[in-house]
């Protein structure tokens, strides 16, 4: 039986330095994420992880490299904000729905049933300033939800949630990646702040020190 055919990547990172503070933290660095496929930049503050998240979701430029994306939709979880804070929880799901084209009847229904999937129904009314904030970030998923996303980035949630919330998370991200409509790359302190999706870990800062989920290294700038 032939092998299945490898997906083509959603995201492409070619050679990619990322600097900070006058230091090159990251350099020759080389990945590829495709449908299906969760991945995570592990590695102590100050390694670069975020930065390198940043740049591989289009937020930031590489100090050099090149960053390619397939044309799809996307979302990024921040830690904090990512929501619009002088319009409801419910509006937050909406807006982008309306972006899209999406008729007013066709987005209400999408929004219901994200906020129903992550818990939210009781705060779909309320203002974000007036939420916790693990329930801020459960409404970005929410949100990814609702927008149906291919691409999804997250800038290490997970030590945020308690771990009802996070189980909940975790089982909608299972169910993306594992049906293959989904890609997530995300970022982590140590290897057990991310779900095993399974997920492809990639320590960054930390050269010579590689587990067995550990698919791929990343270059690491020498000291």
């Amino acid at each position: 039986m032939p092998e299945a055919a490898t997906p083509p990547p959603l995201l492409t990172l070619t050679s990619v330095r990322i600097d900070a503070g006058g230091a090159t933290l990251v350099e020759e660095f080389d990945f590829r994420l495709a449908a299906g496929q969760a991945a995570a930049f592990v590695g102590p503050p100050g390694c670069g992880k975020a930065l390198l998240l940043r740049v591989a979701a289009g937020l930031e430029r590489p100090a050099a490299g090149e960053r390619q994306a397939a044309p799809c939709r996307s979302a990024f979880v921040f830690q904090r904000g990512g929501l619009i804070s002088n319009v409801t929880v419910e509006e937050n799901l909406l807006l982008p729905l309306y972006y899209q084209r999406l008729k007013h009847a066709a987005a209400r229904d999408r929004a219901s049933a994200a906020l129903e999937d992550f818990g939210l129904s009781a705060v779909a009314r309320h203002l974000p300033g007036r939420l916790l904030d693990e329930t801020r970030l459960t409404v970005q998923f929410a949100r990814a939800a609702a927008l149906d996303v291919d691409l999804l980035f997250l800038d290490d949630p997970f030590p945020h949630f308690s771990r009802h919330t996070a189980a909940r998370v975790e089982q909608w991200l299972q169910s993306g990646v594992g049906a293959g409509r989904l890609a997530v790359l995300m970022t982590g302190a140590e290897r057990d702040a991310v779900p095993n999706l399974p997920t492809r870990c990639l320590e960054i800062g930390r050269p010579g020190r590689f587990g067995p989920r550990d698919e791929t290294s990343a270059a690491v700038a020498p000291p």
